[in-house]
């Protein structure tokens, strides 16, 4: 007989919040009666909501993992991935996609109580952006999971007893509370700069419905009417925030990267809940503490930027190839650990650069994490996603001022500013249309969007631009073959799930899994 999940009662998950944003209540445990009789018990809630999303199974650690290998552009530092995810081929019963798909739906779950608590005719603003919030938390959590999974169970009361088995819906079904929930969420939150820092604004639903009717688009041209929605959606964002004047403002320091003007949502980080990004992208060698090396870029990836923009600013934020060793001990050396492409590639270890990004910045540190916030949503992706939108929809003309803005910025990034990456002019709609699913992989890598960029546009462009290209660069025994299989476009549903749920069935499986 199949295992029942149980019913995480509201007192143990309020407990368990941690603070993800910079509030803390006086008393973390309180009654389930009292919790949304006061806007401290809800805020608290509501803390405990985006504490899931901090968790090392969902933005902490295991969506980096499950995206960045699958997306095409990374390789895992740990030979038993290599053998699976890392070739685009998770397993349905991995750690990756079984640890992400629990935590997601422990993030709905929280806020299904906020939503099934707070009277959305509550006349208190407060209130009402709480629920608001709630509502986009789990729009979110369900665009997550419609991306990565397709048609998903669709949970929308608390969990008990009468609700444990939920068949699958289909795509639609969940796309429908994706926009139903934003839509909502849109009409009850506060506008960008009246939200606490730490909390997303209203703008944050217009992002997600704009990536939303993008992905609906896919392939087609500018007739297909999603493109005119994410138009829609993506303009009420513009000019709300301002990129950064350096790119590497973005990485390098937690004063200038944590909540900035560039920022639309982000993970809340802190000493007390720290992020382990390090761990993730940083090889133990690299500093005093001790990193995994997990996910490195693939040899293509700054191959490709090296050869549309050699001098770009960003390449010596994006990646990097050659620091100081330390020992075992933890001190630093005068050795330098060199990788391609300060190196030849020979041998795994030397024939991948590490992501810079998120590369350990404190190399003294004994520890091996930081307070460095992650960054689910920023304006630079908001301005490349209107350029994209509007060349579908009426050409190259007014679409290169949103990807200059971006590379104005790439090149003052720069002192004295570099000639790099130039203003874009001259284009046809096709040759925009090309260059501008390059952009996303010379801005964004490794930021989360990856996975989403490249696939939303369908198996054939994703076999053409990822599988083929990522193919032919391999020269080494220890590159990945990808394989030209349809089932490269969607996650295994979890055996765990399958196992448990008594709606779902083998059957209800993915395809090629």
């Amino acid at each position: 007989m199949k295992k029942i999940y149980k019913h995480l009662i509201l007192l143990l998950i309020i407990s368990a919040t941690i603070s993800s944003c910079s509030l803390k209540e006086d008393s973390p445990y309180l009654q389930e009666d009292d919790i949304f009789n006061s806007i401290g018990g809800a805020r608290q809630a509501l803390n405990g909501v985006l504490s899931s999303y901090a968790n090392f199974n969902y933005y902490g650690a295991d969506y980096h993992q499950l995206t960045d290998f699958t997306s095409g552009f990374f390789i895992s530092g740990k030979p038993f991935d290599r053998q699976n995810i890392a070739k685009l081929s998770p397993l349905p019963s991995q750690n990756y996609p079984t640890n992400f798909w629990r935590r997601v739906y422990q993030s709905i779950e929280r806020a299904n109580i906020i939503i099934n608590g707070i009277d959305e005719n509550n006349p208190d603003p407060e209130f009402r952006n709480i629920l608001g919030t709630a509502y986009f938390l789990r729009a979110l959590s369900y665009f997550n999971l419609e991306t990565l999974y397709g048609g998903v169970p669709i949970r929308t009361e608390p969990s008990g007893p009468d609700n444990v088995n939920v068949p699958r819906a289909s795509v639609q079904e969940v796309r429908d509370l994706i926009i139903a929930d934003a839509t909502k969420a849109k009409s009850l939150m506060y506008e960008y700069g009246s939200q606490p820092i730490g909390y997303p604004s209203k703008l944050a639903n217009n992002m997600l419905l704009a990536k939303l009717y993008m992905q609906m688009a896919g392939n087609n041209d500018g007739s297909d009417p999603n493109w005119q929605k994410a138009y829609d959606e993506a303009i009420e964002i513009y000019n709300q925030y301002t990129l950064l004047p350096n790119y590497a403002d973005l990485f390098m320091n937690v004063a200038t990267a944590n909540n900035s003007p560039e920022s639309i949502f982000e993970i809340q980080y802190n000493i007390e809940n720290s992020s382990k990004f390090v761990k993730l992208f940083t090889p133990k060698q690299a500093f005093a503490g001790k990193g995994w090396q997990r996910i490195r870029p693939n040899p293509e990836t700054i191959d490709d930027h090296t050869a549309k923009y050699p001098d770009d600013p960003r390449i010596a934020s994006t990646f990097i190839s050659k620091f100081i060793k330390y020992d075992d001990n933890g001190n630093p050396t005068s050795q330098f650990i060199k990788v391609y492409p300060t190196v030849p590639r020979g041998g795994f270890g030397k024939g991948f650069p590490f992501l810079y990004k998120y590369f350990i910045k404190d190399t003294s540190s004994t520890i091996d994490d930081t307070n460095f916030n992650y960054v689910v949503y920023r304006y630079a992706d908001l301005l490349l996603m209107l350029a994209e939108i509007e060349n579908e929809l009426n050409g190259p003309a007014n679409a290169y001022q949103y990807v200059n803005e971006v590379l104005a910025r790439a090149r003052n990034s720069a002192n004295p500013p570099a000639t790099e990456p130039a203003d874009w002019s001259g284009m046809t709609q096709d040759e925009f249309r090309e260059a501008i699913m390059k952009e996303y992989q010379f801005e964004l890598l490794g930021e989360g969007q990856d996975w989403f960029n490249n696939h939303r546009r369908g198996f054939d462009w994703f076999k053409t631009h990822i599988i083929d290209h990522h193919n032919a660069r391999n020269d080494k025994p220890y590159d990945l073959e990808y394989p030209n299989d349809t089932k490269v476009m969607l996650m295994p549903i979890p055996t765990v799930e399958i196992n448990t749920n008594e709606s779902i069935s083998s059957s209800d499986q993915n395809p090629g899994y």
